[in-house]
């Protein structure tokens, strides 16, 4: 048994137990004594800079390349009332419209969104009226203005990205989008038209030792953060004031590459002013762990701080929430007998696992997205062609099984979910 193998052995049997594999050594001390703890990592991390085919996750079509992605801050949606969904197995974007009340989903339809097998990652853009989605066969991007009265998707266009694009993060304001190409190594840079939400090339693409396989990707205004599962690290870019990308600074994760495989991202839109600290969490399918990321909120730089157990493998989307009771990680586990869903309580990176849902309706669970307000958790199943709703109880974090939507098609194979309005 190899090094590799021994770490999954191990994890395996510690599923569902948060632990601590800092390289720092201050994992343990970090959940006992948070304040000490992380007023000493705040010492040791942000005194200056941090020293083909994707792995996630197994798309049923054998032709196409399999995907990753993540969540990101996008321009946020006030209400919500459509989701779409990016459909792997047919390529097409799946169209619902969405209750506010209630949070019902009921199936609009779908749109072409390239060759069958390419759609993975999906974002929406300005004012949350555009869609966009990566197809990681054809090379592009493909671009949707919402039609408001309907919900349907029309066509603004497609625009070219590296080999095998997986995600697009687009900034807060709107104003730039990033495209992570897992085949070329390199990240597309675009602007984004305030009125016609249409992405326009800014720079070519960039390259950097950083990046060898970029898969999840989210931005802040002034950073662009990229998880690389190749070289298993989370890096940070800077965004200049014309939006392009500058020489960055990373964080290894977990054990490190050949052993540790963040591909999905998501940002905690949460910061430890005292400490100057901002925090990301990354999932690895490989070995079934959360990473957590503190970043110093002055220059980005990246460090890891630990990893908690989510299940033994096969990790997909993941989604934060502030609650009445605090704030909540869903991640999905995609590989889990059964199925499932684990929920984890945040506090400034810390991660403690709150509880494990399974319901008969996942089916190689993938994507999650959160409603607007805050009462309904939404799963992309790949197995089944179905999008799984679950109620969010407020004060405890609880989800509750409500019910499963079909998308157009059984062998759809939805991957990652973007509400807009």
């Amino acid at each position: 048994m190899d090094e590799r193998q021994r770490a999954i052995a191990n994890q395996g049997a510690s599923a569902e137990i948060p632990v601590s594999t800092s390289i720092y050594g201050w994992g343990r001390a970090l959940r006992l004594t948070p304040a000490l703890a992380a007023l000493l990592l705040t010492l040791a991390m942000f005194g200056g800079a941090s020293c083909g085919k994707s792995i996630f996750p197994e798309v049923t079509n054998s032709s196409s390349p399999t995907a990753t992605a993540t969540a990101t801050i996008t321009v946020s949606p006030t209400t919500g009332p459509y989701l779409y969904s990016s459909n792997n197995g047919d390529g097409k974007a799946g169209e619902f419209k969405r209750n506010t009340t209630t949070g019902a989903l009921s199936l609009i339809g779908s749109v072409a969104a390239g060759s069958t097998g390419g759609p993975i990652g999906i974002a929406n853009g300005p004012g949350a009226k555009y869609v966009y989605v990566a197809n990681s066969v054809d090379g592009k991007i493909q671009q949707y203005k919402v039609t408001a009265s309907s919900g349907k998707l029309a066509s603004i266009g497609t625009i070219a990205t590296g080999s095998q694009p997986q995600w697009i993060a687009v900034n807060p304001t709107g104003a730039y989008a990033f495209a992570t190409n897992q085949g070329a190594g390199t990240i597309s840079q675009y602007t984004v038209s305030s009125t016609t939400g249409v992405l326009a090339s800014n720079g070519g693409a960039f390259s950097s030792v950083l990046l060898s396989k970029p898969q999840g990707a989210v931005a802040t205004n002034s950073y662009l953060f990229v998880a690389d599962s190749a070289n298993g690290s989370v890096s940070s870019f800077p965004i200049g004031a014309s939006g392009t990308l500058s020489a960055g600074t990373t964080a290894i994760v977990g054990n490190g590459p050949g052993v540790s495989f963040p591909t999905d991202l998501v940002l905690d839109p949460f910061t430890n002013a005292t400490f100057q600290q901002g925090y990301l969490y990354a999932s690895d399918p490989t070995t079934g762990f959360v990473y957590s990321i503190g970043y110093n909120l002055a220059n980005g730089a990246p460090a890891y701080l630990n990893s908690y157990s989510s299940s033994i493998a096969g990790l997909g989307g993941m989604a934060i929430v502030q609650l009445s009771a605090g704030e909540f990680l869903y991640v999905a586990n995609q590989k889990a007998s059964p199925p499932s869903l684990t929920a984890f309580i945040v506090n400034s990176g810390v991660l403690t696992f709150s509880a494990i849902y399974s319901d008969p309706s996942l089916n190689q669970p993938t994507g999650i997205a959160i409603g607007p307000n805050k009462n309904n958790l939404y799963v992309a199943n790949q197995g089944t062609g179905t999008i799984s709703q679950f109620s969010i109880n407020q004060s405890t974090g609880t989800l509750t099984f409500v019910k499963v939507v079909n998308t157009e098609s059984a062998t759809s194979a939805p991957l990652y979910l973007t509400i807009t309005d």
